[in-house]
């Protein structure tokens, strides 16, 4: 990432834990019941007790151990439909997103930022800082899979459109052509071994298909900011 770039990223003020700070006091013994419940009510107990210690950790782990993975996995899957499943969701997502073995981090980022952004200012804006973060130190799958690193800069972009933090148009357009450089690179790596991809489906094979769905409902609650036209295009948006 160049200098500039990360210039723009610091002013974002990245922390690791400010979301999970935030979404702690909503997850009550009955939700991380619940998410711990979720693996066909196997491992109940355990996987309960390392949920409550991913909620005091002082840095979030870079491999997720067995539990809580499994549950945490299926967690971040779905469509809530109130705040506490958000919550839960938002949970589950951040601590995947930073793992080194996440399955489809992509399409988890997207499921983070959609939950955020549900439930409100406060939690978009924490988001905003911690995937400043996850752009600054790269962590789990993004330093490595070079398809998937725009989809952590869209992300953190996205995020600080629809947060409620006042808008600096330099970190807009520096944000947005940091996307466009690294779609642009992650194409050319992808049409390196396969030439006759098309670039849609690269991005959908990156993104998986549920997950380019919310990027791209995500995209389009950005209403029309000029920055992001490039943007639109690839995701099918007028």
């Amino acid at each position: 990432m160049e200098p500039r770039v990360v210039s723009f990223v610091n002013a974002l003020r990245p922390s690791e834990l400010a979301l999970r700070d935030w979404v702690r006091p909503m997850l009550d013994a009955e939700t991380v019941r619940q998410i711990a419940s979720l693996d066909y009510g196997e491992e109940v107990e355990e996987n309960q007790r390392a949920i409550q210690e991913l909620l005091k950790v002082k840095r979030l782990p870079k491999e997720m151990w067995w539990p809580p993975r499994e549950v945490l996995e299926l967690a971040t899957y779905g469509n809530p439909a109130d705040p506490r499943g958000h919550a839960a969701r938002l949970f589950a997502c951040l601590v995947i997103v930073r793992a080194d073995d996440a399955l489809q981090p992509a399409s988890t980022l997207a499921s983070l930022v959609e939950s955020a952004v549900a439930l409100g200012p406060d939690a978009t804006e924490d988001a905003v800082r911690y995937l400043a973060w996850c752009r600054l130190n790269e962590p789990g799958s993004w330093r490595d899979e070079l398809a998937a690193r725009p989809f952590l800069t869209l992300g953190l972009l996205l995020a600080y459109l629809l947060s409620p933090l006042r808008k600096d148009q330099e970190i807009v357009a520096g944000l947005t052509g940091a996307v466009v450089e690294e779609v642009q690179a992650a194409l050319a790596e992808e049409h390196s071994w396969w030439p006759d991809q098309p670039s849609a489906r690269v991005l959908r094979n990156v993104a998986g298909g549920q997950g380019l769905r919310t990027w791209r409902a995500l995209v389009a609650r950005c209403g029309k900011v000029e920055a992001i036209e490039p943007l639109r295009q690839w995701f099918g948006q007028p």
